[in-house]
């Protein structure tokens, strides 16, 4: 671990510890719980040592106001059995408390549970609730030219990539002409001159896209900043110069659900303080919000959110290509 996340010793997870699961039934892969009720998972649960309570919000407003209550109540931990959508929800309200972040991956895509190491096996999932480490990560925080202040866990982005996934997020609300919007789009997008601002210069670039990325994975599972760690203090900010639309097309596609493909048109740069603008207005966002247009500014909080997460293993014991390793 490096920068202010160092400065506690990691806590082991006891069964004692209060515990609550929000479960969102209608994440994609909800039936990965035997059975699928909220008994199968009160046994799934039971059969690790977890004694837990459940609940089950009927929308996101009673989802905050569930979890703003354990954190008033002084749970341990909060697990999210859902997707990445209920992991957001859910971390948003930890946000700066001494509640801790669990997480149960019901999720197609899962980007904070993989940045985390945490396995998409719903019982390995478990094994670390039970038995996992309570560490400190960074958080973003971006601000929008209307004056919002959105926080976020994934990546920020400004460029083609915040206009394409403006309409996949549209498609994923069930909007059937959205797919031809995205290829549209990505066709009629013209790049802008726009200065990235950063702790120590700036750059000048006409960068189809620019990602703010505090962890490795945005969007659909794709590896936009590999050596990105949670922990360190600094986004990993990537600029994308010289690609053409239908190269940075096939490269974003390449590196889809944690692929990778090396990318030698990328630059790299790390801040804890990134502001972008640009001559003219271009699409900005930060995880699945839209942030409208630039200026925009990202900001880092360091160990803002404490997670549980699986014990660290020894060297050997990881994978090849580190690609599912904990970037911490």
């Amino acid at each position: 671990m490096t920068g202010s996340a160092t400065t506690a010793a990691p806590e082991s997870v006891r069964s004692s510890r209060r515990i609550l699961v929000v479960w969102n039934p209608s994440a994609g892969l909800a039936t990965s719980i035997r059975g699928g009720t909220i008994d199968d998972l009160r046994d799934m649960l039971a059969s690790h040592g977890i004694q837990a309570d459940i609940a089950q919000p009927k929308d996101e407003d009673e989802a905050h106001a569930v979890v703003r209550r354990a954190v008033a109540e002084g749970i341990d931990i909060v697990v999210a059995a859902g997707g990445d959508g209920t992991v957001h929800l859910i971390a948003e309200e930890l946000l700066g408390t001494q509640t801790a972040l669990g997480i149960l991956p019901l999720g197609r895509v899962m980007n904070v549970g993989r940045a985390l190491g945490i396995e998409r096996d719903i019982d390995a999932a478990a094994e670390v609730i039970v038995a996992g480490e309570i560490r400190s990560i960074d958080t973003g925080e971006a601000r929008a030219g209307d004056d919002r202040v959105v926080p976020f866990f994934e990546a920020g982005s400004v460029g083609l990539n915040a206009a394409i996934f403006r309409e996949v997020t549209r498609a994923d609300e069930g909007d059937p002409v959205s797919i031809l919007r995205t290829i549209w789009a990505a066709l009629r997008y013209r790049p802008a001159r726009m200065t990235v601002k950063l702790d120590d210069g700036e750059i000048s670039s006409r960068a189809l896209m620019v990602a703010v990325s505090n962890g490795p994975y945005l969007g659909l599972g794709m590896t936009v900043a590999p050596a990105a760690r949670l922990d360190d203090g600094r986004f990993d900010v990537r600029v994308f110069r010289r690609f053409s639309k239908l190269e940075l097309l096939r490269h974003l596609a390449s590196i889809a659900f944690g692929r990778r493909q090396y990318a030698p048109q990328v630059s790299t740069y790390r801040s804890a303080t990134v502001r972008i603008t640009s001559a003219h207005p271009l699409p900005a966002r930060a995880d699945g919000v839209d942030l409208g247009s630039t200026p925009v500014t990202y900001r880092t909080r360091p160990g803002f959110l404490r997670v549980v997460v699986p014990k660290p293993q020894s060297t050997t014991a990881s994978s090849t290509d580190g690609s599912d390793r904990r970037r911490m």
